[in-house]
């Protein structure tokens, strides 16, 4: 095609974009093959006819105060009534000074959109995977640090406690040879005391690691934590602790060693006293997540510093003067051997909440 000059010009059949040429008075003027495809349409239903026949909302004045213009978002109607996005750039034809014709060269969205889901959707699969990914490597340093610790232990075991036998065992018999009223008897006792702790330790750091056997049959969890309420009854009545249990309605039973989960439920109720020495409200909620029982034990404390959430589980790290910093790590351990998980979450000055999550059904034992 030539236009006035000589030049060849390209035709809109070329175009693989819909090309649709408007008049002065929004009538279609010229369309292309592509418009006729994405439209559904035949030529002659299109030309001479109305814009606002196939674009929604069309407004030739509006477009007209704004042209040139480029990613103009507009929706195509085809032959079935079906709504179709898309991507507009918006050009005139001029004669002499005024507009002649109105060139609208336009995009198929849809394809885009679809692309730009599958991309917003493969990046919060992404994320997903990448959160799972941060906890579970967590997940393995907690365990490597346990099972560094583990080593340890065995090596303190092995190297101390015979000697510490014989400690115990000469200072017992000493203590038969002195007056009870004595001041000897009394570095005695120091001393038997501190054996007794030493000994305590070593057993402590073993269970961090290599909890004992799981002896794993079918218990009533809510029962367990009614259990550990029941021994911590003194800490919680003098202390003005309030409990509100929020157990599942639900009747439920999953297989535990009911040992060792009772001291981890007893060991976070009496970490919450601890955190509220002036009273408050301890909240005990459990509910059934899947295949997962949940238990959120929280406190109305002081909080956990941010610093410290990072290292509450590590061994020998605690925040009370008097603690030993073995209490949460023989926990981690205990629920990382039933194949759970275990965290918290804390605001500073309004309360901490211990998240225990517990796989419904492993092997049991028979009764």
């Amino acid at each position: 095609m030539m236009n006035d000059s000589g030049r060849q010009c390209i035709s809109v059949e070329e175009f693989i974009d819909s090309v649709i040429i408007l008049d002065r008075e929004g009538k279609i003027k010229e369309v292309n093959r592509a418009t006729l495809d994405l439209l559904a349409y035949d030529r002659k239903d299109l030309l001479n006819t109305p814009m606002r026949k196939v674009c929604k909302a069309f407004s030739l004045a509006g477009i007209m105060k704004k042209v040139p213009i480029r990613d103009y978002e507009m929706i195509y109607r085809d032959g079935r009534n079906d709504e179709i996005p898309v991507s507009v750039n918006v050009s005139a034809a001029k004669t002499g000074e005024e507009i002649s014709d109105v060139i609208l060269v336009a995009r198929d969205s849809r394809k885009t959109r679809e692309l730009i889901m599958e991309l917003t959707g493969s990046r919060r699969e992404l994320e997903k995977s990448y959160a799972k990914l941060h906890d579970k490597k967590d997940d393995l340093v907690k365990s490597e640090k346990l099972a560094f610790t583990g080593r340890i232990a065995a090596n303190i075991a092995h190297e101390i406690r015979n000697p510490l036998t014989n400690i115990a065992m000469s200072v017992h018999a000493l203590e038969k040879t002195l007056t009870p009223e004595g001041a000897s008897s009394r570095y005695i006792q120091v001393i038997v005391r501190n054996v007794e702790r030493i000994n305590f330790l070593i057993t402590e750091l073993l269970n961090c690691a290599r909890p004992s056997k799981l002896d794993l049959r079918m218990h009533d969890p809510h029962k367990i934590l009614n259990s550990a309420l029941d021994s911590a009854r003194l800490m919680i009545k003098s202390q003005n602790i309030r409990v509100v249990k929020k157990f599942a309605a639900r009747p439920l039973k999953i297989s535990v060693d009911r040992e060792h989960i009772e001291r981890v439920f007893l060991n976070m109720i009496k970490n919450a006293g601890d955190a509220m020495p002036g009273g408050g409200k301890l909240t005990i909620a459990t509910e059934r997540s899947n295949e997962s029982f949940v238990v959120r034990i929280q406190d109305a404390g002081r909080g956990i510093p941010e610093k410290d959430i990072i290292r509450l589980f590590d061994p020998f790290f605690s925040t009370k003067k008097q603690g030993v910093g073995l209490g949460l790590t023989v926990c981690y351990g205990i629920i990382v051997s039933h194949g759970g998980t275990i965290g918290v979450e804390s605001i500073p000055r309004k309360g901490s909440v211990f998240t225990i999550s517990l796989p419904m059904f492993r092997e049991v034992v028979p009764e």
